[in-house]
């Protein structure tokens, strides 16, 4: 109430409405949120309580008014002096306090009331703006003038001027300045570039953010004083000053000239490269390394390069530094003058040996993102660079320094590891239930269990083996069966074991159309044994297996597939389409249909890949029944296979990791049907998934990590 009465009364009719509408978006939002993740209101069960133990119990529990609170000051906080920043955190903190030590809901709801109320204010600033942290122009020549430059005009700059803010100052005798200008907002921007760099990128010299933006401003004023000193071509600094309360500026010297991103290349002559890699070379002589050597940080001003902006470099620089800094500029240079003239005058300045140990950071993590996105318009201009380098230093390839922290794999890693625990951990929370579900059983059936989920493996990598006209090593591909088993915990239908098998088979030199529709013509050969088996047992148990099921109709399945029919003939109608089928989509098909046609004409293939599908289906039928043999159902084995291959049909459509719950629903509902009592049905079918389902997990992970070791994945 306080946050909306202060602004009426002081008539700040423009923060009232700020707080007005945060509190009417955090209302909606938070009823939002109770619909996706329940009830966030505290259990406080019967206590009866008076006095201060009261109010503490209403404040701390308050869902939507605390999270109006943390949105209201989230959107007050641009406009407030620090004392009432430093207030409003306090008394946010003191509630979030109140409601950990008194309310009784799950403690993580106090994270949800910060992170909704904080982005709903955030949302609403992002929406209406909030107050400018820039200094006036007013502001910024008062400070080069009380800095002692006569500056008589001040005009905005359109430069690249990354993490600062560019002005033009216009002198007394007609000469000009560049004047950027830092304050809370770049450094706020710096410190999350630092802080991606830091997530991402490991051995490029990244130091710890400076503890003040002063100390930024010091440190590059310092490194342009020493470049300059020691010769280098660099405008000359001329003032470093605050401006306003939390800004400081740079001033320096005007270079009459053009940046060489931007002039053609025919003015990039042999003499400006040398010239240019002559400056670097003094750099590292003194061990001053620029860090950011991109063309949009040179300037050519009458034929001679000029360094600019050392806002991100570093003295008394590693050598690890010094190389980054030859390669940067090597790549940037190949992008305009090409890989020869960019290698030449480098070697003839700093020497083979400088050049050559750059090798190891010509690498596309290792370069700008300005430097790569040109060199993706360029493609393969980054590996003749580096042959360039190789033939001119005389020297063999080297091995890449690894500069990024998370490869494509281990990040394809993590993202399946997270999935497992957010798809699957959550079916444990009942686990002493399911423990005592399948407590009866009889154990000793637990072995032959095992043994048929292990042979469903094994007949997989035969059935793989089978799909392909090249020959396959039987150890990787039984591995990369049971690595599908984790894999296959993380998507449904199967895909992720099929991706992880086309992963596989790239690895193992198979073309990847080929690949692809190998293993599509193995879940293929899948699905017609999984049929074949359902039609054989099905026809053999008779009336037995489902007396009281209806199974789908026919009709419907007809129905379905002309309606998919009728689609695909309406979009071939359209010419997009077909040009899209004609450019793309039958050029792979063609490079698939040699491999596939070579298996299809060869009888042994089709053996192995026929054979070991149906016969993946049919352990995972005996495993079932020996599941049901456990607990002691004697229904003929017919039945129970039966039941297993149409419900697991019937479970495949359902979109969850490893048919995760409808399996298990199916399976009981069809034990049910064929007569089993529903005491035995729900364990019986627990113990098949335990042994089949979850022990695999662990083994799955374990070749899964084999053979990305070993690199086949």
């Amino acid at each position: 109430l306080v946050t909306l009465i202060v602004p009426l009364a002081t008539r700040r009719w423009r923060l009232f409405g700020y707080v007005f509408a945060a509190n009417l978006v955090t209302s909606l939002t938070i009823g939002g949120v109770n619909q996706w993740v329940g009830d966030l209101d505290a259990e406080l069960g019967d206590a009866t309580v008076a006095g201060v133990e009261e109010l503490a119990i209403d404040v701390s529990t308050a869902v939507t008014a605390t999270t109006q609170l943390v949105a209201a000051f989230v959107v007050l906080s641009p406009f407030v002096g620090r004392r009432w920043r430093r207030a409003g955190s306090l008394l946010i903190a003191a509630v979030v306090v109140l409601r950990l030590a008194v309310a009784g809901g799950q403690s993580t709801h106090a994270l949800v009331v910060l992170a909704v109320g904080a982005a709903v204010g955030s949302a609403i600033l992002l929406a209406f703006g909030r107050p400018t942290t820039r200094p006036r122009r007013s502001s910024i020549i008062n400070a080069l003038r009380v800095s002692g430059i006569p500056v008589t005009g001040l005009e905005p700059a359109a430069v690249d001027a990354r993490g600062s803010i560019p002005w033009f100052a216009t002198l007394e005798d007609g000469s000009q300045l560049f004047v950027k200008v830092l304050g809370a907002d770049q450094r706020a921007a710096a410190l999350l570039f630092q802080m991606y760099r830091m997530l991402r990128l490991k051995n490029v010299g990244d130091e710890r953010p400076f503890s003040s933006l002063r100390r930024t401003v010091e440190h590059e004023a310092l490194i342009a004083f020493a470049a300059k000193d020691i010769g280098v071509r660099t405008p000359r600094l001329r003032s470093v000053a605050p401006v306003g309360s939390s800004s400081y500026l740079l001033a320096y010297e005007m270079i009459d000239g053009r940046s060489m991103d931007s002039v053609d290349p025919e003015e990039l002559t042999d003499g400006v490269l040398s010239g240019l890699w002559e400056q670097i070379r003094l750099l590292h002589q003194h061990r001053i390394a620029h860090r950011d050597l991109r063309l949009a940080n040179v300037f050519l001003s009458d034929s001679q390069p000029w360094v600019i902006d050392f806002g991100f470099s570093e003295m008394a620089a590693s050598n690890s530094l010094l190389q980054s800094d030859v390669s940067q500029l090597l790549a940037s240079l190949a992008v305009t003058v090409g890989p020869a003239r960019a290698v030449r005058p480098a070697i003839e300045a700093l020497g083979e040996d400088a050049v050559a140990k750059s090798l190891s950071r010509l690498q596309p993590a290792a370069l700008s993102s300005a430097t790569r996105d040109n060199l993706k318009q360029q493609k393969g201009l980054l590996d003749q660079l580096r042959d360039e380098v190789e033939a001119q230093c005389e020297v063999p390839a080297p091995e890449l320094e690894p500069v990024t922290r998370f490869s494509g794999r281990r990040i394809f890693t993590l993202v399946m590891l997270f999935a497992v625990v957010y798809f699957l951990v959550p079916q444990l929370a009942d686990l002493p239930g399911i423990i005592g579900e399948v407590g009866g059983a009889q154990w000793i059936w637990l072995v032959p269990i095992i043994a048929a989920s292990t042979c469903t493996y094994l007949f997989a990598a035969v059935a793989l083996m089978g799909s392909v006209p090249q020959r396959l090593p039987a150890g990787p591909t039984a591995a990369a069966q049971v690595g599908s088993s984790f894999a296959s915990k993380v998507a449904p239908a199967g895909l992720g074991g099929m991706a992880l098998n086309v992963r596989f088979l790239q690895r193992q030199g198979i073309n990847s159309a080929v690949a692809t529709s190998s293993v599509g013509l193995n879940a293929v050969a899948g699905i017609v044994g999984h049929i074949s088996l359902i039609a054989v047992f099905v026809w053999w148990a008779g009336s037995d297996a489902f007396g009281d099921v209806d199974l789908p109709s026919p009709r419907a399945f007809l129905i379905g597939l002309a309606a998919v029919a009728g689609i695909t003939l309406l979009a071939m109608a359209l010419p997009t389409t077909r040009r899209l089928v004609i450019d793309k989509l039958l050029p792979i098909l063609g490079k698939a249909t040699t491999g596939l046609r070579e298996v299809l004409t060869t009888p042994g293939k089709l053996v192995l890949l026929f054979g070991g599908s149906t016969l993946v289906t049919f352990s995972y039928a005996v495993a079932f029944a020996f599941a049901c043999r456990a607990f002691g159902i004697d229904e003929r084995f017919v039945v129970l296979a039966a039941v297993y291959l149409v419900g697991a049909a019937v479970a495949t459509a359902a979109p969850t990791p490893g048919g995760l719950g409808a399996v298990e629903a199916a399976l009981v509902a069809f034990l049910i049907a064929a007569g089993v009592k529903n005491e035995v049905a729900v364990p019986a079918v627990f113990l098949y998934r335990l042994a089949t389902f979850w022990l695999p997990v662990l083994p799955g992970w374990l070749a899964f990590s084999w053979l990305r070791r070993t690199d086949q994945l």
